[in-house]
């Protein structure tokens, strides 16, 4: 596809097995391989006390210190709804980012101290410190790299951890790559170079690092074992319910770790089985936790973090899995993700049932989470009337009767009790919410399973029929162009999602449409995509009104090259009204202000303010608009901002 694609067009649509809805699926056991490769190495390649590259950053000042509590809109200040609720979110900030000096040039590869090493390749160390850090993760881009080039790291406080190999794909994979948490105010990052690969063969840059903090007053620690008895006087330890149900479904739930722009964060999430137990770690969180390609990346999870009995406050055997995640999906609007664990998790982990239904009032709930970071705790209580916001979502309304959540809660399963109360069934995760220890009738609200699953359907259901050929619709990103790019087709997926196009990152989104236009509605239309001649602007644009294709096909047939007349089917609105017919949702176009030929598309309300206002300006609803930040006008039929030019389906 010109400069940016090797696929010829005009293509077969194969479009993503979205499937007729599955309700339910119970839990799995996780079969894990016979032989796990460890994640720590006996020691780095380069001997003790070996020449390095030393970068030692200053004591950290007052302004960065600060970005700990500014660093996400929805950590830390609440709005109030219309309904009295504050909307505060329940992640937990622990670090903040420190710039390197000169960080975005790339480091002088040949001026390292490199060390040739016994198979004829050789390795160097950078060090970096920062005064006052209980660990640190070291933000890394590489944009040139032979494949067998590899980096190790090790913090100053654990030795004898040493995490790595890590490969030049695996780093190359995110626009930044977040290190491990290196314990300690100093880590180490190795280089290493195969046999015959120059320095000047690999382009490295250093933009910045992560400062992980342990501060008396707000609780906020690094390291897991840090965070041991940080939580509220209220909450509960799983092994103080120690139910068959409970002690299994805490198998399935992790503490989350990650890394974005510099600043580290904690939510929790659940392991999800799918409807063929393939074992596939799919992990469910809140979209404010896992709202990039870049958070997935960084992604370490802990596993088994439950105290060793009630009440006990000592170090349990729990097990860190890093490697990141891939962001499949996520809501701005419904405020549910899910990911893919890069590596496989632990032995003995459980991949929770769920159950993607409405929940009736009064309905019996458990969440299982790590709030402040703590050891797993577990809260019951009892749903109330669904919460509904300005922008029309719909969460779970729940009141607790024990315990509560806190930061770090973010992002933890609603439960339910499954058929004969053996195990519990997953029905959505903590959005945010006002219920603390100290306010036992405050209340929290969850996403909705049943809402989101008709996106994430493909994944968890994937054998499940399709008589309607639904097809998931997924949006990209590519920061070098700062440009958007949507597609339903199989091998575009597949090449994306493999790094055949680099640069290239999933931004989560999605919406519905049809792959076939015998058994889509009577009124779908084909949607047509268009390419913009690199020398023109190197862009795309898509139109689901046949009028428009015929006249961008003639008037600007110098420029714009048409790839698709069909790339899948979807319904259009109302030419005068906007308006969307039933069951489906408005699909908005934006087009770039400024250069007037990128476009973006988007099924989502809180996005599209974001994109019209500039701001979001709804009061009920924390939403952060800085990573959809430009200048954009809104392209549709009917009033702006409700103005769609398609209408997806929503089941």
């Amino acid at each position: 596809m010109r400069n940016r694609w090797m696929l010829c067009l005009p293509f077969v649509l194969l479009g993503a097995d979205v499937v007729a809805q599955v309700v339910a699926v119970p839990p799995a056991a996780h079969r894990a391989s016979p032989v796990v490769k460890s994640e720590h190495l006996p020691s780095l390649l380069t001997p003790v006390n070996v020449p390095s590259m030393t970068i030692a950053l200053p004591a950290p000042t007052e302004a960065e210190k600060a970005r700990r509590g500014t660093a996400r809109p929805g950590t830390a200040a609440a709005r109030s709804t219309p309904g009295a609720l504050p909307v505060k979110r329940r992640m937990l900030a622990i670090g903040f980012a420190r710039a390197i000096p000169d960080g975005e040039r790339p480091l002088s590869m040949a001026t390292l101290p490199w060390q040739p090493l016994a198979d004829a390749g050789m390795a160097a160390r950078i060090n970096v410190s920062s005064p006052g850090a209980a660990a640190i993760r070291i933000g890394l881009t590489m944009s040139k790299a032979d494949a067998g080039v590899a980096l190790r790291f090790v913090g100053s406080a654990a030795p004898q951890h040493v995490f790595g190999p890590f490969t030049a794909k695996e780093i190359t994979a995110s626009g930044v790559y977040w290190s491990p948490v290196l314990e300690g105010d100093s880590a180490t990052v190795e280089i290493y170079l195969p046999r015959g690969v120059a320095p000047t063969a690999v382009q490295l840059a250093m933009p910045a690092i992560s400062h992980l903090v342990v501060t008396g007053g707000d609780l906020q620690k690094s390291e897991p074992v840090d965070d041991i008895g940080a939580s509220g006087f209220c909450e509960v330890d799983v092994a103080c319910v120690a139910t068959t149900a409970a002690l299994n479904q805490a198998k399935a739930v992790a503490k989350l770790l990650f890394t974005e722009g510099g600043d580290t964060f904690i939510c929790t999430g659940t392991l999800l089985n799918d409807a063929i137990a393939s074992n596939t770690p799919y992990l469910y969180t809140a979209s404010h936790c896992m709202d990039s390609q870049e958070a997935a990346s960084s992604l370490v999870t802990y596993w088994f973090f439950d105290a060793v009995a009630c009440g006990n406050l000592s170090v349990p055997p729990y097990v860190t899995v890093t490697g990141g995640a891939v962001l499949l999906g996520r809501s701005v609007d419904s405020d549910w993700a899910l990911v893919r664990l890069r590596t496989p998790p632990p032995a003995n982990a459980v991949f929770s049932a769920w159950r993607a239904e409405a929940l009736p009032n009064s309905s019996a709930v458990t969440v299982i989470h790590h709030p402040e970071g703590d050891l797993k705790k577990i809260s019951s209580g009892s749903t109330l009337d669904y919460f509904s916001f300005s922008d029309n979502t719909s969460f779970a309304d729940v009141r607790y009767s024990i315990g509560s959540t806190e930061a770090g809660s973010s992002g933890a399963g609603l439960l339910t009790l499954g058929s004969g109360g053996n195990f519990y069934e997953l029905r959505g995760g903590l959005f945010a919410g006002n219920a603390s220890c100290s306010r036992k009738n405050g209340d929290d609200v969850y996403s909705r399973l049943d809402v989101a699953m008709p996106l994430i359907a493909p994944y968890l259901t994937p054998a499940a029929a399709n008589p309607n050929k639904k097809t998931l619709v997924i949006e990209y990103y590519y920061p070098g162009l700062d440009d958007y790019f949507i597609t339903a087709n199989q091998p575009e997926i597949q090449g994306l999602d493999n790094g055949a196009h680099p640069g290239w990152v999933r931004t989560g989104l999605t919406f519905l449409a049809y792959a076939d236009p015998s058994v889509a509605p009577a009124g779908a239309s084909p949607v047509c995509r268009f390419y913009l001649l690199p020398q023109f602007g190197d862009s795309h644009f898509y139109s689901a009104d046949p009028a428009e294709c015929a006249a961008t096909a003639v008037k600007f047939a110098a420029s714009w090259v048409e790839e698709s007349p069909a790339l899948f089917y979807i319904e259009l609105p109302d030419r005068i009204t906007g308006a969307c017919p039933a069951s489906t949702r408005p699909v908005y176009r934006f087009v770039n202000r400024i250069n007037q030929v990128h476009h973006r598309y988007t099924a989502e309300t809180d996005v599209r303010n974001c994109l019209y206002y500039g701001t979001n300006p709804t009061s009920d609803k924390d939403v952060d608009c800085a990573p959809f930040g430009g200048s954009w006008v809104e392209e549709g039929y009917g009033t702006p901002p409700g103005a769609p030019v398609m209408c997806s389906p929503t089941s």
